[in-house]
């Protein structure tokens, strides 16, 4: 019932056409989020919960968040600091899945920071 515009209807269309390369795009993400939340689990200080979203939303231990926010973004990965926001996501981080080399290299950070 509603009209759209120009850019909406083009946006649409490509997308239309394009359906299998976004796809492949979303099933990528997929299978790296898997990887990326099993990373993340296998680090036992973390509280890691599920998501079906392209990022992973994870508690650490208490008071280390903002510490561990700034080592990684001392080692140029930036992620999102959530502790403070909100009561419910206290000392909690959010990662966006990335590429392959992207997630090891978060991980690797991460585990050398709660390591130290």
């Amino acid at each position: 019932p509603y009209n759209i515009s120009v850019v909406n209807q083009l946006t649409g269309c490509f997308a239309l056409q394009h359906a299998d390369h976004f796809m492949q795009q979303a099933q990528e993400i997929r299978a790296q989020r898997a990887q990326l939340a099993a990373g993340l689990q296998a680090l036992s200080s973390l509280t890691v919960y599920p998501s079906e979203a392209n990022f992973i939303l994870f508690r650490t231990p208490a008071g280390r968040a903002g510490d561990i926010f700034e080592g990684l973004k001392r080692a140029g990965i930036l992620i999102k600091n959530l502790d403070g926001s909100a009561a419910a996501l206290q000392d909690c981080l959010r990662v966006t899945v990335g590429t392959p080399d992207e997630n090891a290299a978060f991980l690797a950070a991460l585990e050398s920071l709660l390591a130290g």
